[in-house]
């Protein structure tokens, strides 16, 4: 099977050292190469922007070491070069790119796409304005070169594909000019999609499509490739252990309490401010924030680069975690547990009960927060027991990646 992969509205970067604190910089990667490694009788090909081309030629061999990727933006530069003058405006190149040579020449059986950041309209050169549909929209550079290119081509391949997503704020309420939306939404919450979109690039008549979207554990991305107990060997390996001898408290864990967490739309400083900022002080908070929030408050940090907070993490000893829209579960509560941390969890976090964690962790309101932490802290028994219980949850296939390799490929072999 030759399978079409990217993200839909930003380059998939498989350079760690470039990733972000904001936008999931490592999911797609992380999850293209261990589709890659395990699927050597299939090929990918790179319908989505990449900076493959710029990795060193032995990351390159290391990431395609079945020989089975494919990527057609390894001619773009040249591409570029001969057909465009360097006075001219090239807002239009990777549109031009897709349009004559990637869709001419790359045809693939079905597609994988993870949703990134895109627009209303986004298909530079085809999709007509809104209000005034004798001239043609101009979209938004970063929305023309990471995400019109990949939906035209869905468009005009017709292509079936399955979407993933990580974030309920980046669909379905974009995207107006994909006429070809996905057979199917792999998630972190099981519920019927709604997606609006225009009859034609000309014709806006609106057309719904109930697209299905089903809890996948897509948030367990984070753990694969990682090795358990490799952070958490601190703790004790059988329940045998803490019963005739409770473990001292680690001293590599001189964080008590710390919160990884970007503002977002809606913004979640009212929780924040709720659940932590009111009742403590000592606490570091990570993320990118309203600079006027930052400005004011020392307690919080600004964003650090994914490297720089991982390798953080391992000395944190609590923190909280608030979804990013009701009811949903994140990546943090893995992120969290595989690095030894108490997550406790926002009364409306992972509303589904999705995530089979202990119901110690889901809080009431803060008082229960902090009397839980409280308890924790005077019953070291009780702490090693709870860390232990988090770990028996991450399952192997979660690390190895043969868990979501296995949902993925199920679904794309059933489009």
């Amino acid at each position: 099977m030759k399978i079409g992969i990217g993200k839909l509205g930003k380059s998939v970067g498989f350079n760690s050292n470039n990733w972000g604190a904001v936008g999931g910089d490592n999911e797609a990667p992380i999850l293209f190469e261990n589709l890659i490694h395990q699927n050597k009788d299939h090929t990918f090909v790179f319908i989505g922007v990449t900076d493959f081309d710029r990795l060193s030629s032995s990351e390159q061999q290391r990431i395609n070491k079945y020989n089975n990727v494919i990527n057609p933006w390894s001619g773009f530069s040249d591409w570029k070069s001969k057909n465009y003058k360097s006075g001219d405006n090239k807002s239009d190149d990777r549109q031009k790119y897709m349009e004559e040579v990637i869709i001419p020449n790359y045809k693939v059986d079905k597609c994988l796409f993870m949703m990134g950041n895109a627009s209303t309209l986004n298909v530079r050169g085809k999709v007509r304005k809104i209000k005034d549909p004798s001239e043609l929209c101009n979209p938004l550079d970063m929305h023309a070169k990471y995400a019109g290119p990949v939906i035209h081509y869905l468009n005009e391949t017709k292509s079936p594909w399955i979407m993933v997503l990580n974030d309920p704020r980046l669909f379905p309420g974009v995207a107006k000019d994909m006429f070809n939306p996905p057979v199917k939404v792999l998630s972190q919450y099981d519920e019927t999609i709604l997606h609006k979109i225009h009859t034609s690039y000309t014709d806006h008549t609106i057309i719904e499509n109930k697209i299905p979207s089903e809890y996948a554990s897509m948030e367990t991305i984070f753990l694969i490739g990682k090795e358990r107990g490799r952070i958490t060997d601190d703790a004790p390996n059988s329940l045998d252990n803490f019963f005739d001898d409770a473990p001292a408290e680690s001293t590599d864990k001189d964080i008590k309490f710390m919160i990884v967490c970007n503002e977002g739309r809606p913004s979640r400083y009212k929780d924040l401010k709720r659940y932590i900022l009111d009742h403590v002080e000592d606490v570091d908070i990570y993320g990118k924030w309203n600079e006027n929030i930052i400005s004011k408050d020392s307690r919080f940090k600004g964003p650090k680069k994914f490297n720089e907070l991982q390798s953080m993490l391992p000395r944190v000893k609590y923190t909280f975690c608030i979804p990013i829209k009701k009811g949903w579960c994140t990546a943090k509560y893995w992120e969290m547990s595989h690095y030894g941390i108490i997550p406790f969890l926002h009364p409306t976090y992972d509303e589904q009960r999705n995530i089979k964690c202990p119901d110690f962790l889901r809080i009431k309101d803060s008082k229960d927060l902090f009397d839980k932490i409280t308890y924790l802290e005077n019953d070291d028994v009780a702490y090693a027991k709870l860390r232990i219980e988090l770990d028996s949850i991450i399952l192997d296939g979660y690390y190895n990646g043969n868990y979501l390799n296995g949902k993925v490929m199920n679904e794309l072999a059933v489009l």
